[in-house]
């Protein structure tokens, strides 16, 4: 079966059709729509957990355990796969419940952040837990030259430590961060306007979850900038909505995109999930 790439809704992601994740001479066609689009999707080819890190791994290196992720929602025994599942065994969650529910970019407070976060669906719920996901290539093309000029060379501060403290003081169920983890959650600076490395366009690297303030400006002027490049950021035409379906491999480009998974009624579904994350390098 010749592979295809359409689009499966309204958005900028894309579906590879007949494309096997398993095989060796369909990764290129793949990557070459990952590089394009900036999400895609992969529907109807189980994997189990060596064979998402089999396919992980042609993309780039792996990132392994974080301080930022508990050590309970690694699968045992592949510290390179967070379980993103309101499962219960033993009494105990297997992974992270809430995982993700704020506009984000994996592991952006990073030195070097994540490149690209591959998630494989084992169990869904039959309404809720959409994933969206936001284009800021696009948002960065469509910029009003005011707000560009206002930004260019600039760089923003990122850190987990704000979210982080915020949802465990609401209560969440997610395993607690030892306090070793916690102390080395710091925050690090990288360009709003980054060049992609492999495709050369420029992109905005900013979002609400993780980013606090652009640096050597005033308070209430980084915050209300930001506040302005978020609107804009947010807007729905740059917005792409994935419904889950068992078996979906939804692969995304973080040095590109953010995202946001919603909510869904925890107490009557399952959502049962496995991710790995590729390691990047320096934006610039």
């Amino acid at each position: 079966m010749a592979i295809k790439v359409r689009h499966p809704g309204e958005g900028f992601a894309a579906e590879v059709v007949g494309a096997d994740p398993g095989r060796a001479e369909d990764f290129e066609a793949i990557h070459r729509a990952f590089l394009d689009h900036g999400v895609i999707l992969i529907r109807d080819h189980p994997l189990s957990p060596d064979a998402q890190l089999h396919f992980s791994r042609r993309f780039g290196p792996l990132m392994g355990r974080r301080p930022s992720t508990p050590d309970k929602v690694l699968m045992p025994g592949e510290p390179e796969i967070v379980v993103l599942s309101n499962r219960v065994v033993n009494g105990e969650n297997v992974g992270i419940t809430d995982a993700g529910r704020y506009w984000h970019s994996d592991l952006c407070f990073e030195e070097e952040p994540n490149l690209g976060t591959i998630v494989h669906a084992i169990e869904v719920p039959p309404t809720g837990g959409d994933t969206l996901f936001a284009d800021l290539e696009q948002a960065c093309r469509t910029l009003p030259v005011t707000i560009k000029k206002r930004i260019e060379g600039k760089r923003a501060a990122h850190t987990f430590r704000k979210h982080y403290l915020e949802v465990m003081a609401e209560g969440s169920p997610r395993p607690p961060l030892t306090p070793k983890q916690l102390a080395a959650l710091k925050e690090t600076y990288h360009p709003i306007i980054r060049t992609h490395p492999e495709t050369g366009r420029k992109t905005l690297f900013i979002n609400p979850g993780h980013t606090t303030h652009i640096e050597d400006m005033d308070e209430a002027a980084s915050r209300d900038l930001l506040h302005e490049l978020f609107e804009h950021c947010l807007q729905p035409d740059f917005i792409y909505r994935h419904q889950w379906r068992v078996g979906d491999t939804v692969i995304w480009d973080n040095r590109r995109v953010m995202h946001n998974a919603e909510p869904y009624d925890m107490e009557r579904y399952t959502r049962h999930m496995h991710r790995t994350c590729i390691h990047g390098d320096r934006p610039f």
